[in-house]
Parts: structure tokens; sequence; C-alpha cells
């Protein structure tokens, strides 16, 4: 493979370099699971799953813990990484379409990816990753494992599509352009993260009623909102399956471990998950209610109306409703904790049908906003011609 400056090569090397960090999140995270000794005290006592109590001595309970402290240490600089490699490949683009590179999905979604890395670099530090210590530790590393992986994923199908650079059309040859597709990418990949950290917790929280019923005694709404879920991501394709029904079972394994101790360690962890859930959706959704406006300062300046009611525009609004609904009922209605994480949940469904699975539908054929895939593209009389 040439590490040459081409898009190409540079994106093959952004997924390599996600491949790689996946798998040592992964590891660090297995190994903060299966750590023998956590919820260690000063005193040289420490806890094992099971609740037992044994001595350990200051130097042994250090070097216990001092490889999976490195390895997890190295996750923000492995995002930082692959973050410097996208951008490389997205000036790279620049340079060969001679335009901000955002015209085609090609294009498109590796600004999104870019997003994820940046938000695995910067959450390790806002939210308090390196804080962290044992299985809650091994939490956060399993949650950037799932943002790396999710990128890797999208980088494989980004490198199967047509790479053909497109000729930038009158409609687009705006500034506009650059910041609402770059507001939106970043909303939108933002609200992926936090869809990807809900369903993390609804997984173990499955997973806990499943395995303790007794101890903790699963609602219907986490059953059936569970089931649903991971029913309804199939038809997606590949990363449906996987971030679906297939993070169900990664997250049995890992919950499998814990079985001895009624998986004890996922107390602090349920107890933040809200917050966590809550500070990631604040990042993103600044940035998708820009993207929206701009969208609409775009089109009255393009065609002389800020609203046409055109099939994207409406599929847009639809997702954002969805938080500002989310917004509604967590401060008004008082849902917080679990009803509102599932609104996360399915609003990272509403954004993906807007941003991937629009093209598929009848209504967006006659959709001004389809520059990628059509012999004619539109203009600003089609607007009129409606």
């Amino acid at each position: 493979m040439d590490f040459t400056f081409e898009f190409r090569n540079l994106l093959e090397w952004t997924k390599l370099a996600a491949m790689v960090s996946t798998i040592v999140a992964l590891a660090s995270a297995l190994g903060w699971f299966l750590a023998p000794l956590r919820h260690k005290s000063a005193s040289g006592v420490a806890v094992t799953p099971d609740g037992t109590q044994v001595s350990v001595s200051e130097r042994q309970r250090i070097s216990g813990h001092a490889w999976l402290l490195g390895t997890s240490k190295l996750l923000p600089f492995l995002a930082l990484g692959c973050l410097l490699l996208n951008l490389t490949a997205q000036t790279a683009r620049y340079f060969e379409v001679m335009h901000w590179p955002a015209q085609t999905m090609y294009e498109v979604i590796p600004l999104g990816t870019a997003t994820g890395f940046f938000s695995v670099f910067v959450l390790y530090f806002v939210l308090g990753f390196h804080k962290l210590r044992g299985v809650a530790r091994g939490f956060s590393d399993l949650f950037q494992a799932l943002v790396f992986l999710g990128c890797t994923f999208t980088l494989m199908i980004v490198l199967g599509l047509d790479p053909t650079g497109k000729a930038l059309p009158p409609a687009l040859q705006s500034y506009w352009f650059s910041t609402h597709i770059t507001a939106y990418m970043f909303g939108y990949f933002t609200l992926f993260i936090a869809t990807a950290a809900a369903w993390l917790f609804f997984c173990f929280k499955f997973w806990r009623g499943l395995l303790h019923p007794k101890a903790y005694p699963m609602s219907k709404l986490n059953f059936w909102g569970t089931i649903i879920f991971a029913t309804i991501t199939i038809p997606f394709g590949t990363m449906g399956i996987l971030m679906g029904p297939g993070l169900i079972l990664l997250t049995g394994l890992f919950a499998g471990m814990g079985r001895k101790s009624k998986m004890a360690w996922f107390d602090g962890w349920e107890a933040g998950a809200d917050r966590f859930t809550w500070l990631i959706f604040m990042v993103g959704f600044p940035f998708l209610t820009a993207g929206l406006i701009q969208g609409g300062l775009w089109a009255q300046e393009s065609w002389a109306l800020y609203w046409g009611w055109d099939s994207k525009e409406v599929s847009a609004l639809i997702s954002w409703l969805f938080y500002v609904i989310y917004l509604h009922l967590r401060w008004i209605a008082g849902w917080r904790g679990e009803k509102g994480m599932w609104i996360l949940a399915f609003g990272g469904l509403s954004v993906y049908i807007t941003f991937q699975l629009f093209g598929m539908l009848p209504a967006s054929q006659s959709s001004l906003h389809r520059y990628t895939d059509m012999e004619g593209v539109p203009a600003e009389g089609l607007m009129q011609e409606e």
C-alpha cells in the first residue's frame, strides 16, 4: 500500500490506523474487565470480582494495572493520529477536485469519520476518561473501541464507492457549501456517538437483567426497547448488524465475566450514563441546528425561498425535531435517565435515515439536494417548476 499524497491511499492508511486503534481499545477494555484486583484501597487490601478481600502490596497493585493504564493512555493519541491522517486525506482531495471536498458521499463521509476521531480525542479529556480506573476505565475504552470500529467499517464502505471527482455545479458554488456541510457532518457523527454510548449502556442493562433477574429485574421498556432496537438496525446492512446484534453479543461476553459479582461494577457507570450521553448531545446538537439554519439561509440566497418543503429538508427537520423533543421532555417533563437515553438511541436512527438512506427513498428522486447521481444537476429553475 503506497503512502502517497492521494486521497484514496491516505484513506486506506486511515482505515488501517482505525483498525489498529480498535484492537488496542478492545484489548485494553478486556484487560480492565479481566483484571483480578478491583476497587483497591490505599491500605493494601483489594476486592476480587466475587467480593473476596485479599492482601496485596503497593508494588503488586501498581504493576498489575501499569500496562493497562499505558495501553489506555495510548487511545487519545491513536485518535489524534487517525484524525491527522483523515484531514491529510481531505486536503489531498481538495487539490484533486479543486473545491471543498463535500460533494459526493465518497468525499462527505470521511469528513464525518474525522469528526469521530476528533470526538474520541476531546471526550477522553472532557469527560475525564484519563481519571478513571478499574472497570469504569474498561467501559470508557470499550466506548472508544466502538467509535474506532464504526469509523473503520465506514471507511471500508467509502473505499467501495465511485471515486470519480465531479465538477462543482453552480448551485453549490457558494460560501455556504463548506460551512453547511461541515456543520451537519459534525452534528450527525457526534450524535451517532451519543447513540452508541446510550446503546452500549442499554446492552449491559439488558444482560444484567437477563443474568440476574431477581436482584435487578428488567423493565418492559428496557427489554422490548433492546429487542426492537437490535432488530430494526439489521436492514441497515453490515454497520447496522455490527452495532445492533453485534454489540449485544460483545457486551454479553463482558457481562459474563462479571457474573459472580452480579455485574456490581455496572453501578458506577449506570449512575453517570445520563450525564455522559447528555454532554455528548450538547456538543452535537448545536452543530445540527447550525446546519439547518445555514441550509435555510443558503436556500434564500439561491432560490429566494428559505424553506421549500423539499423531501431532504423535511427529513432533516424531522431528525432535528427528534432532538428538540428530547430537550423538551428532559427539561419540562423530567425525562432524565433511561427514558431520555432511549430517545437519543432512536434519534441516531433518524439521523442515519436522513444522511444515508435518503437517496433510496422514492421522494428523493425529485429532490433539489441530489447532486451526485443525476444526469441533470438541480438548479434554481427546478424550484419554480415544482
